[in-house]
């Protein structure tokens, strides 16, 4: 049976990439931005910073569930017109969060956000697949992944300026403009069609797929590793080491620029293929955590290997969007959508996870925990990924179960 090939683009490659890096950027903004602007946002809407962060919780919630139920429209309408429809609604939210009245009115656009980044963000991972050329995935991928640099490093840095200079509600409003923009530049995405004819999946349907079960259990692995983590770094720096909170905030910024740093080694990826990257990537990242848990005390060498961790965490979450995506090219839409769904219940469940940790044995207790969970999916990989299936067309050279 001939293998399926990709749609052809109606729009130059590198044009896409910047349109899918930017749409990231975007929803991880405004995923990140109610943080920093905690404060401001709770004083002109006079409420408390715990219930500023309830709208944090109603993105979350509804990215979860447009996830798991929205996703799979992408496998019959094709991804690149749900991306472009998520676009349009996610620029209506972002406004009326600019204009929200009071705090439930932020809430309820907050929660209709959640809902269009719920279905950009598994629309983005697999039009990534799908536009990459052959032999040049892992560098497409990998670029499309930098939009979540763009969002730590760039979107609530700016964001966070921005806020002081103009106001809280400006910042909204760029985003919802940015959004808006991006959505008139995607028609050439938007019509790219489904790989599966218009048939309809669904998570139950996305489910029985050979090989998604350890695919879902690898994304939990790296994801809840790395939240365990990422949540407590800064009460690590404030609360034991004793710093300030703009010393708090650079921990995050260098991870963020290994992140994109991390972009100049996915050809390598390409060249070593699935099957021979993933164990070993798992094992750096582990190696990371380790090195992390030895220097916590002292701040200067934090710094430094967050810039390394971003570089892993990079290389190990392109190579994970690259094994869910070869998978079933049909679905697609509902295998992001499954992957988005474990990602935001580990974002939940993470800080649980740590709360437990930490008070007993601080970040280093975090750091152990994150380790062991990438040794496991070290071992996972080596195991399932040497066990063949029935051919698909894959995202990286020797393709994964």
């Amino acid at each position: 049976m001939p293998l399926p090939s990709s749609p052809p683009l109606q729009q130059p490659l590198w044009a896409s990439i910047l349109i899918l890096m930017s749409a990231i950027g975007i929803v991880g903004s405004n995923s990140l931005l109610l943080s920093p602007l905690v404060l401001a946002v709770g004083n002109d809407l006079g409420a408390d910073p715990a219930g500023v962060m309830q709208a944090a919780s109603a993105y979350g919630l509804g990215v979860a569930a447009a996830a798991l139920t929205l996703a799979p429209l992408g496998d019959r309408i094709g991804a690149g017109r749900l991306l472009r429809i998520a676009l349009l609604v996610l620029a209506l939210g972002l406004a009326a969060s600019s204009a929200a009245p009071g705090l439930w009115g932020l809430i309820a656009a907050q929660a209709f956000c959640g809902l269009a980044g719920g279905a950009a963000l598994p629309s983005i991972y697999t039009l990534a697949a799908v536009i990459a050329p052959r032999g040049r995935e892992a560098r497409v991928v990998g670029l499309v992944l930098t939009g979540w640099t763009l969002s730590m490093v760039l979107g609530v840095s700016l964001s966070a300026w921005l806020a002081d200079l103009a106001g809280w509600r400006l910042v909204y409003l760029a985003l919802a403009l940015l959004a808006a923009g991006l959505w008139l530049s995607s028609a050439g995405l938007g019509r790219i069609t489904s790989s599966s004819g218009g048939q309809a999946s669904s998570p139950l349907t996305a489910l029985r797929v050979p090989g998604i079960r350890r695919g879902l259990l690898a994304s939990c692995l790296l994801m809840l590793s790395f939240y365990t983590t990422y949540f407590f770094t800064g009460a690590h720096v404030t609360l034991t080491l004793g710093l300030s909170t703009a010393q708090a905030g650079l921990l995050p910024l260098f991870y963020g620029i290994g992140f994109g740093l991390a972009v100049i080694f996915d050809p390598l990826l390409d060249r070593l293929g699935l099957v021979r990257a993933t164990p070993p990537i798992f094992v750096l990242i582990a190696l990371t955590y380790l090195v992390m848990l030895s220097v916590a005390g002292n701040y200067t060498l934090l710094l430094l290997f967050a810039l390394v961790w971003g570089v892993f965490q990079h290389l190990g979450l392109n190579l994970l969007v690259a094994r869910l995506t070869s998978l079933d090219l049909e679905q697609r839409g509902a295998i992001m959508g499954l992957y988005s769904t474990i990602t935001y219940l580990c974002v939940f469940a993470a800080p649980f996870v740590g709360g437990l940790l930490f008070p007993l044995w601080g970040l280093m207790g975090c750091l152990a925990l994150s380790a062991l969970l990438c040794l496991f999916e070290a071992i996972e990989a080596a195991i399932s990924l040497r066990r063949p299936l029935p051919p698909t067309n894959p995202v990286l050279p020797d393709a994964p179960v």
